[in-house]
């Protein structure tokens, strides 16, 4: 039985992997991830819609976040992360213990560092978009370039346990060259809607 647990385990990993060379997710990942982006919204209270005031604007594309396996000098000392900023330690994400017991565990570790291995970016989706004062990363970058003013919000691609019950999300707020904050999300799905557990800054300029 314990084989047989392994092997199943294994093959929903590998048809994860493959599907997600293609580019693609299926509809229940889709649906967590639409819902993910209007939780941080709203309970991070993002002054991105329509209908808010001085309101700002949210790139349309989420971001992908790389997981990697750190690797140790000589002296057991973990070694910085590679560039670009937008990766994360494995072993950060299984060792976050903002709750007791630990939100991750080692069974979450293959799928956190599979799942998007394939995905370079994901658009949100219309409705949520249709609702809002979206930008792109390409337009943003061209502002920069020209010395024009930009202030943007910027989603990361959801990190889901292998359950599809918890998740990691990291928010990027750009407003110039010294102008700029990160935070990062820890989520649960309870009771089948996502809530915010845990929330802290990352980042500041």
């Amino acid at each position: 039985m314990k084989y047989l647990i392994l092997i199943i385990t294994f093959l929903s990993l590998l048809s994860c992997k493959k599907s997600n060379e293609k580019g693609e997710f299926d509809s229940a990942k889709i649906k967590n991830i639409n819902e993910i982006v209007e939780t941080i919204i709203i309970e991070d209270s993002l002054n991105v819609l329509k209908s808010d005031k001085k309101s700002r604007m949210l790139c349309e594309d989420l971001i992908k976040i790389n997981v990697y396996v750190p690797e140790k000098s000589k002296d057991g000392l973990e070694l910085p992360p590679p560039p670009p900023s937008n990766n994360i330690s494995i072993n950060t994400l299984i060792n976050s213990k903002i709750i007791e017991p630990m939100f991750f565990t080692s069974k979450d570790s293959t799928y956190l560092i599979l799942q998007n291995s394939g995905i370079v970016k994901y658009r949100i989706d219309e409705k949520i978009l249709a609702k809002v004062n979206f930008t792109s990363s390409e337009m943003e970058k061209t502002k920069r370039k020209i010395g024009k003013h930009y202030s943007f919000y910027e989603i990361s691609l959801p990190l889901f346990s292998v359950d599809n019950n918890k998740a990691y999300v990291e928010l990027g707020y750009y407003c110039g060259s010294l102008c700029g904050q990160g935070k990062a999300f820890f989520l649960e799905k309870i009771n089948g809607k996502w809530k915010i557990i845990e929330s802290f800054g990352t980042w500041i300029s």
